[in-house]
């Protein structure tokens, strides 16, 4: 596990880098961790709906989620464990590490032995943590995409002022004046407009195609 799986981001959002699948056991009970990438309260529970479809015959399907940009939505479901052992640890793995758009189910096939409330939290919480590690985790910042006309002789200057923006050139168009095509951190979008507007004396528009999570 990396030292700074568990640290939290403060800017930006943090999700999975893909979906996974992993299994454990415990006193003959079969855990199986999934976690899946969604971003609304419906998807995630399609997903757990779609699931319980192909496994019919696993004893629970305990889940929680976290979605939205800063995790506010979030909810569990114990599906039939006692109180509190299942969806909540399951829970409190997706917030100890930052994540935000994320779905994990933990499919538990009863072995016939019974582990008691805290060897279900520690089993549930076990297992979601092991398929959020496998999951792989990545920050995210808030990107701004923008499309910019610039003269031939200015080329060169703004391309270097973007590159100092840790802004990425995404494309060009080379008519009457070259079509800049941009992503940069929204964070210079501020600094991009007063530059691009003394750059072109004000005589060209930057336009601002759309905002997201890169």
């Amino acid at each position: 596990m990396s030292p700074d799986f568990f640290c939290y981001v403060e800017t930006g959002m943090r999700t999975i880098v893909g979906e996974a699948e992993i299994k454990t056991e415990v006193k003959r009970s079969r855990f199986i961790g999934r976690s899946f990438i969604r971003s609304t309260p419906d998807e995630a529970l399609a997903a757990v709906k779609t699931l319980r479809a192909s496994e019919p015959g696993a004893t629970h399907h305990c889940w929680a989620y976290r979605l939205g940009r800063d995790g506010e939505q979030a909810r569990y479901h114990d599906d039939g464990e006692p109180q509190g052992t299942a969806g909540p640890p399951i829970l409190e793995v997706l917030k100890k590490n930052g994540v935000t758009n994320v779905l994990l189910v933990v499919t538990r096939y009863f072995g016939g032995v019974k582990l008691g409330a805290g060897g279900l939290v520690r089993a549930y919480g076990d297992a979601a943590k092991r398929v959020l590690e496998k999951s792989g985790l990545k920050n995210l910042r808030w990107m701004v995409e923008a499309e910019a006309e610039v003269p031939y002789p200015l080329l060169g200057t703004f391309e270097s002022f973007l590159a100092g923006e840790d802004a990425e050139v995404t494309g060009k168009t080379y008519g009457e004046h070259v079509t800049i095509r941009l992503r940069l951190p929204a964070a210079r979008e501020e600094a991009l407009r007063e530059y691009y507007a003394a750059l072109t004396s004000g005589q060209s528009s930057l336009l601002i195609l759309g905002r997201d999570f890169r």
